[in-house]
């Protein structure tokens, strides 16, 4: 970040000489500098003769000035230099050395090294870190979850407040606050945080979000999916960038993502929130989403690295979470185990090592990284012991052998126990909190995730320490330390982490932020199928169209406002009975039954030029379990019923745990362990949004011969959604086909209309049937027989039509080659 050093290399190295040749006539060995390199690769050499006395402070022509915001917090102004901000009711002073303006955090009237802007990062990490005690490191090591600024009116509690006098400030963020208020309780929170000990700022993480509340952004941002659908790698760049200063116009400085892994795996849940299933394409789109997170840019596009716009990525799931036994996520302990019947987990680090890892911008690599939740499975623990994978030794040294000398810190809450709402200690169940705790400190995890108390992690570390040795432990609790305030050095939140209200409001309402999150938006939507049902028109007459209206848990609506419809077309519609006759819901108010929708009649639809039919994917319970039965149960991509009973469902699942069983003896019966059966072979799968078929079929039965029927697929855009479907159970009775991967709906009225081409491309494959979905191998990406429709197009990756017909360009002729293997980037350690 600090590219003001550089143009003060003759005053530096005139200072670093002066300090050798000090320790050379006292009879002292050189200082040789920190042993951390700095990140861009330019070797450091320090000055030691640190701190700066109080005889230097106010030397110098004075080349700063201040000024007291709006806000309330001093803007501290370096001719040439950092800008700084701090709190007048922090106790902090400025001290003046070489003529600029520092900020004495530790207010003991000197200026020490971590203090000084005009040194390195990581030079600045380094020296606070061996400045800290144990007491002091450890609350850096946890992410708490007890601080979020949600519900405080814009005022820090007291409860907040006792959080980060415990020394825990990196906490988890995001606000259901208006922006005003939310900026309030940032600069709130610095100020208490900047009056601590050392001054080290509050840091919020944060879940990547495209659209929200939290902070009443315009903009409506596309997810990952979405953006791999665009097969372009500037637009993800674009999009990370624009978002970053929304999120540090709250106060976020470490985006929880990008999500990396692969989607390898058509029933796992988690598709929405990644960049599909292909090596190549999820590496390239998310090397160059996390460029745009880390790097501030020129008017140009310039990549100037670190600076005032810039967020830590903390890219998950290392070593990808996608191979998920049976599509089952790893949130529910049915899901805690990776399987790779493919003998292909080389393949999953592809978008790690070669993509997040090795960055082509100016920020090198990702600066944190997330294990999974989940156990990599291998009978003979070929793939390391069977333990999460924040618990894994194998896991975080394979990490660590590509050069990663960021944060690794761990899912949330993975201390807690696994009965608990939160707690996924997944092959670590039946040991304390604190053995948790020293088996992931010893597997070399830096933080823990959602962990608000300190206790297990302090009992974790004396084991530790028991195990090998307090001057070992020390150190290396202190490289954690390094690491975690390097993330916030580099982000500038030691100058200045307050916020300007105004500047936050107008990054939020940014309109080309929201134009160009729009025009992304509508690049994602992928044409599957068209009959002539939609084509290019410039003409301003509106068509009559008829749009059902949606059943879902109770409800029914149409997915967009009637107003925004009948600006594209005139909109005929259903109505609603007035008796609901749906089930209660849980405070026992009455809600709607599929059944209390009154379809339009024959006669309306007689005046209908064509239908539009807003679905939604098939909807499943991601645990694969069904309680009231008691069985495990397939995840299917179809609406109707799925019975998992042909030749390709497994009768004996790969992987499962150790479980209590009776066995008959000649003893009688005895009680031994043996590999649970997680098999679901001969049961049924079911999803709760069938009805989304039964509309379908209604528009099929009863639209007019002639008119045309659109059918738009598009996934829950939740946290949590499967992005693959079947689509036999209707594709040949309709006319067109758009798909999105969780659009909003409006993004799609430009295409309907015919005023926007469509361009997009699948990220993933669309399954001829369930058949070929038991078949393929969890770990291997692009292995299935895709769905053929009746126009004879296969629904492969990379599959799209615009309005020409099946594209084939430079995107498809780059990435619709057989997938890659293996990373190209090799082990350095």
């Amino acid at each position: 970040m600090k590219k003001w050093k550089k143009s003060l290399a003759g005053l530096l190295s005139a200072a670093m000489l002066l300090g050798l040749l000090a320790a050379c006539d006292s009879g002292e060995k050189p200082s040789e500098g920190p042993d951390t390199p700095d990140p861009s690769g330019t070797p450091v050499i320090v000055d030691e003769e640190y701190p700066i006395t109080p005889e230097e402070l106010g030397s110098g022509e004075v080349k700063w000035s201040e000024e007291k915001t709006a806000d309330g917090w001093m803007k501290v102004t370096n001719d040439g230099g950092e800008t700084l901000g701090y709190s007048p009711d922090s106790g902090v002073n400025l001290m003046q050395v070489g003529g600029y303006a520092f900020k004495d955090l530790n207010k003991n009237g000197k200026l020490d090294l971590y203090e000084d802007w005009r040194q390195e990062d990581a030079v600045r990490a380094k020296n606070l870190s061996n400045l800290l005690e144990k007491d002091e490191i450890i609350p850096l090591m946890a992410v708490s979850i007890n601080i979020s600024m949600g519900g405080t009116s814009g005022k820090l509690s007291d409860d907040q407040k006792s959080v980060i006098s415990a020394g825990i400030t990196q906490v988890q963020g995001g606000s259901t606050l208006n922006i005003r208020d939310s900026v309030a309780w940032v600069n709130e929170a610095q100020s208490y945080a900047e009056a601590q000990k050392y001054g080290i700022p509050v840091q919020l993480y944060s879940d990547p979000y495209t659209s929200t509340n939290k902070a009443e952004n315009v903009a409506s941002f596309p997810n990952n999916l979405m953006l791999g659908a665009t097969f372009d790698p500037s637009i993800a760049e674009e999009m990370g960038a624009y978002l970053s200063k929304v999120y540090r116009a709250v106060g976020i400085g470490t985006l929880l993502g990008p999500q990396v892994d692969l989607t390898t795996e058509p029933r796992w849940s988690r598709a929405i929130d990644t960049f599909g299933e292909d090596p190549a394409l999820n590496r390239d789109m998310s090397q160059a989403a996390t460029n745009g997170h880390q790097s501030n840019y020129t008017a140009d596009g310039t990549d100037i690295g670190w600076g005032v716009d810039s967020v830590n990525a903390m890219v998950k799931h290392w070593p990808s979470d996608g191979a998920a036994q049976s599509g089952r996520e790893a949130h529910n302990s049915t899901g805690k185990f990776q399987v790779y019947p493919g003998d292909n987990f080389s393949a999953l680090l592809v978008p790690f090592t070669d993509g997040v890892l090795n960055l082509n911008g100016n920020t090198k690599t990702a600066t944190a990284v997330m294990p999974s939740y989940s156990i990599a499975w291998s009978k003979d623990e070929s793939m390391g012991e069977l333990v999460g994978s924040a618990f894994s030794e194998y896991k975080n040294k394979l990490l660590r052998s590509y050069g990663f000398d960021g944060v690794i810190c761990s899912d949330w809450e993975i201390l807690a126990s696994g009965n608990s709402p939160f707690g996924k200690p997944w092959g670590v169940e039946n040991i304390t909190e604190a053995e948790r705790a020293y088996k992931a400190l010893k597997a070399g995890v830096d933080q823990f995730g959602g962990q608000s108390d300190l206790a297990p992690i302090e009992a974790g570390y004396q084991m530790l320490a028991d195990d090998i040795g307090e001057d070992v432990a020390l150190s290396q609790i202190r490289e954690s330390a390094r690491r975690i305030l390097y993330n916030n050095f580099n982000i500038g939140y030691f100058e200045n982490a307050y916020l300007n209200t105004q500047e936050s409001i107008a990054t939020i309402n940014d309109k080309n932020a929201a134009t160009a999150a729009f025009k992304a938006q509508i690049k994602s939507i992928v044409m599957l199928k068209n009959d002539d049902a939609i084509f290019s028109r410039s003409d301003s007459e509106k068509l009559t169209v008829y749009i059902p209206l949606v059943y879902s848990n109770g409800h029914a609506a149409l997915p967009i406002e009637l107003t925004t419809l009948n600006k594209y077309f005139n909109v005929i519609t259903d109505t609603l009975s007035d008796t609901m006759t749906g089930e209660p819901d849980s405070d026992g108010n009455p809600t709607y039954a599929y059944t209390d929708i009154i379809r339009v009649s024959e006669s309306e639809l007689a005046t209908c030029d064509f239908a539009i039919v807003f679905a939604r994917f098939p909807q499943n319970d991601s645990s694969g379990y069904d309680n009231t039965i008691g069985k495990y149960v397939p995840i299917t991509l179809q609406y109707n019923d799925y019975v998992a009973n042909s030749e390709y469902v497994r009768k004996e699942s790969i992987a499962g745990d150790l479980v209590d069983v009776e066995i008959e003896t000649p003893y009688g019966l005895q009680t031994t362990k043996a590999q649970e059966n997680a098999s679901y072979y001969g049961n049924v799968g079911t999803v709760n949004n069938k009805t989304d078929l039964d509309m379908i079929t209604y528009v099929v039965d009863n639209m007019p011969d002639n008119a045309k029927i659109i059918v738009v697929e598009n996934v829950e855009a939740n946290h949590g959604s499967i992005g693959q479907m079947i689509f036999s159970e209707f594709e040949t009775q309709v006319d067109a086909i758009l798909v999105g991967f969780g659009a909003d709906y409006e993004a799609f009225l430009d295409i309907l209309d015919g005023k926007v081409e469509p361009s997009a491309l699948l990220p993933l494959q669309m399954p001829a049937n369930m058949e070929t979905v038991e078949a393929q191998y969890e770990d291997v990406p692009r292995d299935m027989e895709c769905y053929v429709d009746s126009a004879g197009n296969t629904y492969d990756f990379g599959f799209g039509l615009n309005w020409s017909g099946v594209i084939q360009d430079e995107r498809t002729e780059k990435y619709c080659v057989p997938p890659l293997t293996e990373p190209v980037t090799k082990p350095v350690q």
